[in-house]
């Protein structure tokens, strides 16, 4: 997935920003569904989760909780997405993510809610 990824841009708000693109060839269309590619879920979820990863250069941070996650529309073969995203520590030291995606055609694909550590 990475060599799909953009780079991750510092936003002035202290959050995040980098891109995505999905080709046709995105392994992640196979079987999900036939006839009608998306792309899974788990995959939006995953990367937020590499992208804090990358972000806070710790490489060990695993998804622990999902506090909230709505899929409002599906990302298509051929769509570049965004992911807007924060970062921050909890009081327990946990890593909360807020993670925010769109794509050029749609502001509002996902949102996106993760407790790592």
């Amino acid at each position: 997935m990475l060599e799909r990824l953009g780079p991750i841009t510092n936003l002035p708000d202290n959050s995040y920003q980098a891109t995505i693109t999905f080709d046709d060839d995105f392994i992640g269309f196979k079987g999900h569904f036939p006839d009608h590619p998306i792309v899974p879920g788990v995959c939006e979820i995953s990367l937020v989760e590499l992208l804090a990863q990358l972000v806070t250069g710790n490489d060990a941070l695993r998804t622990k909780r999902i506090i909230h996650v709505k899929f409002h529309n599906p990302i298509l073969p051929g769509d570049c997405a965004t992911f807007t995203f924060s970062i921050r520590k909890d009081a327990d030291d946990h890593t909360i993510v807020t993670a925010s995606v769109s794509t050029t055609q749609n502001p509002n694909m996902a949102t996106i809610n993760l407790v790592l550590k």
